[in-house]
């Protein structure tokens, strides 16, 4: 059994699914529709910007997103908002162009697409590949614009990142201490918002899973297919792109 046959790609559900998906890329590239956006996303439009919006923190899915903003969440005044997660270009864009502090958060293709696909079994393998690449394209051209953090950065020494926001946007945040209490209370955190907003649905959950490791695995071997060896290639170039230092 290969790529998406041992997943739920054509029943009714996931066609359905992956229609309202595709309109929402359509609508995300460009600010004008964020408004419309935001209010097909959970918590709406609590996660775009607003006047008391200090930080944005963005990313496309499953690349430490969540970590990154309950990290700051935990160091700043509730006063201040941080508009976070939307994970489409428009956000990024609007966010570069009114100058607000903004964190882009990467992460290496082949485990951020693995990730996207065990939380959403209704998208094609390469669907998935395709989304990534064109997200990180169209993000790209306001590099110059926004902090990035990467996955391996963000989750093993996030006060490296502060210290790099902080260094390009004279914000003063406190440095966060990357400590197993730290990271332990960050991780209760994103479990009780988790539980909250999406109940027990371990397959989402926006932290390391042991349940998911043999799924993860099996979409590992399939990513590593010749037939998606152009489009990873395509997907790892414009990860790279984002390594090198802004203009």
């Amino acid at each position: 059994m290969t790529d998406d046959r041992r997943r739920d790609t054509t029943s009714p559900q996931a066609l359905i699914r992956r229609a309202l998906r595709r309109v929402r890329r359509l609508l995300g590239d460009d600010p004008r529709f964020l408004p419309i956006v935001l209010r097909s996303t959970p918590l709406g439009t609590s996660k775009g910007l607003q006047p008391s919006t200090t930080l944005v923190i963005e990313g496309f899915p499953r690349s430490g997103n969540t970590f990154a903003y309950f990290a700051l969440r935990r160091m700043l005044p509730p006063e201040q908002h941080i508009a976070t997660r939307v994970h489409v270009p428009a956000q990024v864009a609007l966010a570069v162009r009114r100058g607000l502090p903004t964190l882009y958060v990467i992460r290496e293709p082949i485990h951020t697409i693995a990730s996207l696909l065990i939380a959403a079994p209704h998208v094609p393998i390469a669907a998935a590949i395709d989304e990534y690449v064109h997200h990180h394209r169209e993000v790209l051209r306001y590099r110059s614009g926004f902090v990035v953090g990467e996955f391996k950065v963000v989750t093993t020494r996030f006060g490296d990142v502060v210290d790099a926001l902080n260094a390009r946007f004279d914000l003063g945040l406190p440095r966060f201490e990357h400590t197993e209490e730290a990271v332990a209370e960050v991780f209760d955190d994103i479990e009780a918002h988790h539980t909250e907003v999406w109940g027990a649905s371990e397959h989402v959950v926006p932290r390391p899973s042991a349940t998911r490791t043999d799924e993860k695995a099996w979409l590992l071997e399939q990513l590593a297919l010749p037939r998606h060896a152009a489009a990873m290639r395509d997907a790892t170039e414009i990860y790279e792109a984002y390594l090198t230092p802004a203009p």
